[in-house]
């Protein structure tokens, strides 16, 4: 991925130098502002990876002070701090041109704003491997897939292969491409928390699976992409029969003679009651819900009418009693209309589901600690105001976002970013070419796009590849939660990227070079020419924009020499230099500010506060 100053074990050694060191600083801001200590703001799995993620939380995660700040409306500055929060929060990264927009707008605008989604469908995943192995099926090359069906198991396996690769670099690529709304990361939120994992359902046993799993895997991500804001029961009903839901968790293969508890349990326990005390069902309503649940079949997956249908003989028609957990309700034999019956129920526990499901909300877009305060104060009012707008979930986000909790000091600059938001982020932040120079070279397209899928692979987080039905683990697993994101192979390919994408690197493909570097000449050509030309009030608006927190007077001075002046004294030496490119941009000259430009940059992206949101 081209050449860079540091190898990757160079930049680990200096990063763990560097982290072991300023463990031991105090940081006054972090220690004001924070909700955890995390040893100087440096994450202390870091300095030992093989320390016991399972272990009982220690000082190290104790909350520093309390947080007792509600749903009640933010009534604070709203600035440049503010409007990154918000959209740092709910996309990956930012664009400065998108803060630019909040900042005209008010704090509630510009909530309205990101919860405003454009309902205009994205143009669907093509074929984009053809030159390199043609389409089983003969679709042309840029051929939408989604509804071309394989009719056997013979043919077609290949070409599905691709095609869910391609699946996924079509889903990262949207992410790239983001809107300024919250469309994506809903997206997202829905996919980790009732996930499928593209290649297991790929290589299932069930007919016609090996040929045409990525047509269901598209129509299951469109599910959430269709209904990212809206209402939580009818996702949960439509996601119940989803071929790639049948698939996944074996649903397919539940009938009155052999019972299959798979969906049964995990539609109580992971997508609608959780697990947590006041989930009291019982092992034997899990036996029953499997029985209500028989008899649904997927067919015809080998045309482009595959649907999920009820067959009758298939279905176990006793009457399913449920324990005093669902008030003893019995269900009789309906047929397909059991499973209607059976959600109603779950959402009969309003109180139960609607406090799980703003705990996971929470967890995803706030933070993963919930101590007292946060649930009498966050998550107690959300989950009323989710049961009294009918399970809707705009409302919630729009309560959520606009509270004097989500803005508080408590909730920024503590959470560690996910792979997607790292990488994704960095490269929308500083504008990369994250798309080809001719859009219709669809092969080099999904293969870049890929590049960065696989990348975030490596890092344990990837577009349609799930460890397990439970999601990713740094938004469910207590008690390190995000902490999992962190682990020596992990944050060393972090910061091996971000410096290969400084120090640039070509990508070629099919006859297309794409180069792959930060302009970063044209990212501080965002800000004033007044702020470029001072060193001070540079450091200070780059820090503004890439760390969540501010740093000291004194680190800042520090900052700037290092980089800008490259050692000396005074601040002449930059401002100078500004000044003659902008007056005579030659090679010469545009070297000179662009070497000591990436040196800042570089510094501020190195430093762990780089990895939190």
């Amino acid at each position: 991925m081209g050449n860079s100053i540091l190898t990757r074990r160079a930049l680990f050694t200096k990063l763990l130098k560097r982290l072991l060191v300023n463990a031991q600083e105090k940081d006054p801001l972090f220690e004001k502002y924070s909700r955890k200590i995390y040893n100087g703001r440096r994450y202390s799995s870091l300095i030992n990876p093989k320390k016991d993620q399972t272990s009982k939380s220690g000082s190290e995660t104790e909350r520093v002070t309390n947080v007792t700040s509600g749903l009640a409306p933010y009534t604070g500055t709203w600035s440049t701090s503010e409007a990154l929060h918000l959209l740092r929060r709910t996309g990956f990264g930012f664009q400065k041109k998108d803060v630019d927009t909040l900042l005209g707008l008010s704090m509630n605008q510009a909530v309205n704003l990101v919860l405003t989604i454009d309902t205009t469908p994205p143009a669907p995943p093509v074929n984009h491997y053809n030159n390199e192995k043609p389409d089983e099926n003969g679709l042309p090359y840029g051929a939408d897939w989604t509804n071309d069906a394989f009719i056997t198991n013979d043919i077609g396996g290949n070409t599905n292969g691709n095609r869910t690769s391609g699946l996924s670099s079509w889903w990262l690529g949207l992410a790239f491409n983001q809107d300024i709304s919250i469309r994506e990361k809903m997206t997202l939120f829905w996919y980790h928390f009732i996930p499928v994992d593209f290649e297991f359902i790929k290589q299932s046993s069930n007919e016609y699976c090996n040929t045409n799993s990525a047509r269901i895997c598209y129509k299951y991500i469109k599910m959430f992409r269709d209904n990212a804001t809206g209402n939580y029961k009818s996702l949960i009903r439509n996601m119940a029969t989803q071929p790639a839901m049948m698939f996944y968790l074996n649903n397919q293969a539940n009938t009155k003679s052999a019972p299959d508890e798979n969906f049964a349990r995990e539609v109580m326990e992971l997508f609608t009651l959780g697990k947590e005390e006041a989930s009291q069902y019982t092992e034997a309503d899990v036996i029953q819900a499997a029985k209500v649940l028989t008899g649904w079949r997927v067919q015809n997956l080998n045309t482009i009418n595959e649907a999920t249908n009820f067959v009758d003989k298939l279905h176990d028609t006793s009457t399913k009693k449920f324990s005093s957990f669902f008030n003893n309700n019995p269900i009789a034999n309906t047929g397909a209309g059991e499973l209607d019956l059976f959600i109603d129920m779950i959402f009969s526990k309003s109180k139960v589901v609607s406090e799980y499901i703003c705990r996971r909300l929470y967890r995803f877009f706030v933070y993963y600690d919930i101590d007292a305060n946060i649930e009498a104060n966050v998550i107690v009012p959300l989950a009323q105001h989710f049961v009294a707008n009918n399970w809707n979930i705009l409302p919630v986000l729009d309560k959520l976002f606009k509270s004097e909790h989500f803005f508080d000091m408590a909730n920024r600059g503590v959470f560690i970013k996910s792979p997607l938001d790292v990488i994704v982020g960095t490269m929308r932040t500083f504008n990369l070419n994250y798309n080809v120079a001719d859009a219709t070279n669809y092969e080099a397209q999904y293969d870049l796009w890929n590049t960065f899928n696989y990348a975030m692979y490596d890092m344990q987080q990837a577009m349609g590849s799930i460890p397990n039905v439970a999601g990713w683990q740094a938004f469910y697993q207590k008690p390190s939660f995000h902490e999992y994101w962190i682990n020596s192979n992990s944050i060393q390919r972090r910061y091996g990227l971000i410096e290969y994408l400084f120090y640039g690197f070509d990508k070629e493909k099919n006859g297309l070079i794409t180069r792959m570097e930060v302009d970063v000449i044209a990212f501080v050509k965002q800000f004033p020419n007044a702020t470029c030309k001072d060193p001070n009030a540079l450091v200070n608006e780059c820090i503004k924009y890439l760390l969540p927190i501010d740093f000291s007077m004194g680190a800042k001075d520090a900052i700037k020499t290092q980089t800008l002046l490259t050692g000396q004294a005074s601040d002449y030496y930059w401002s100078s230099a500004w000044q003659t490119y902008i007056n005579n941009p030659n090679e010469m000259n545009l070297q000179i500010v662009k070497t000591r430009i990436r040196s800042l940059l570089l510094t501020i992206v190195e430093f762990a506060e780089y990895q939190l949101m």
